[in-house]
């Protein structure tokens, strides 16, 4: 596991060691397999007084410290998703360098495989850490979900998420650690609102989460999208007016949005505002074949059979194998149609 490696192999600027006072560790971090542990900490604490220093691996899964005092130091090795290591009264030599090689294994190896000999030990186990860790892997788990907008299929992992982040944030000893948790929890929060708020009809308990990401970022689609639903949960309609005018000042009026509106005040018998609403759409999007149907039901309601013919065939034209074809050719085959011109 350690070896030492004389003044003469290192690189030039690592010479003249024998006027030196201090010495070295370099090494990395890896796996089982001989893989590097980008991130992987390393804690170099004095055994003879209080004193600590933290050395954070490159991609590579190399440290390097110099200058340090010619004693002995407790090395504890971590990284997310493996089990500590503790390596005890490690020497560090005067005018020379300790090079070493961690290895670090996953709970499960840890448990097939016991440590024998050498100086290594496996860390006892911390709860927090552990919920901090299964926190941040459930996490990582339902980001492809939340990215593909499955939002009901993500919401238990990010609810376990958020519980266990919260938990080892209220346990956690390692002051730096704790920091790490309290940065990422709102994040956590933010996407727990939205799968709630768009994936389930727990809408209510989506609000104080959507409304500390809409603090943070006024301008969080998904989280505007959230507030709608909670707030057409609640029968608020003026906050869903005021959270729809914040997402339509971002990437412009949703034609898909326009359309239920217009779909709500026909089923309502407001066929006046169902029509504004249908032109709207038909301007934003002259292609949209349900816009033409619609408005075609609206004119029919109002004897305009001029305007009934024009929107049917155009939605003809644009979906003739639409879910309202068949209804829209019988229309057009009455006489009452077919003369107008």
């Amino acid at each position: 596991m350690r070896r030492l490696i004389p003044a003469l192999l290192l690189p030039a600027v690592c010479l003249s060691l024998s006027a030196e006072s201090t010495g070295r560790i370099s090494g990395k971090v890896t796996t089982q397999d001989k893989k590097p542990i980008p991130g992987a900490k390393i804690l170099l604490k004095r055994s003879d007084r209080n004193w600590s220093k933290e050395l954070i691996a490159d991609k590579h899964g190399a440290f390097l410290q110099v200058g340090l005092d010619p004693v002995l130091y407790d090395i504890t090795v971590s990284a997310d998703g493996f089990v500590p290591r503790i390596y005890p009264q490690q020497k560090i030599p005067l005018a020379d360098v300790l090079l070493e090689e961690f290895v670090l294994l996953t709970p499960d190896q840890a448990r097939a495989e016991a440590v024998a000999g050498g100086t290594a030990q496996v860390a006892p186990e911390d709860p927090a850490a552990a919920a901090d860790s299964a926190g941040r892997d459930a996490f990582n788990k339902i980001i492809p979900l939340y990215n593909e907008q499955k939002y009901g299929e993500a919401l238990p992992g990010v609810e376990d998420s958020y519980k266990k982040l919260n938990d080892a944030q209220a346990s956690l000893k390692d002051e730096a650690a704790k920091t790490e948790v309290a940065q990422l929890l709102p994040k956590v929060a933010r996407v727990y609102g939205i799968c709630l708020a768009l994936g389930s009809d727990r809408k209510a308990e989506a609000e104080p989460f959507l409304s500390k990401a809409l603090a943070e970022n006024p301008k969080d689609e998904r989280a505007l999208a959230g507030m709608i639903e909670v707030a057409k949960a609640k029968g608020d309609k003026a906050a869903e007016q005021q959270y729809q005018a914040s997402l339509d000042a971002i990437h412009g009026p949703n034609p898909d949005v326009i359309y239920n509106k217009a779909v709500e005040a026909f089923n309502a018998g407001k066929t006046k505002e169902a029509k504004a609403e249908l032109q709207k759409v038909q301007q934003l999007d002259p292609k949209y074949p349900e816009a033409y149907y619609l408005l075609a039901m609206v004119e029919f309601g109002e004897m305009n059979l001029k305007g009934t013919k024009q929107n049917l065939e155009k939605y003809l034209e644009l979906a003739p194998n639409g879910k309202n074809a068949a209804t829209a050719r019988e229309m057009l085959k009455d006489p009452s149609l077919k003369k107008i011109k």
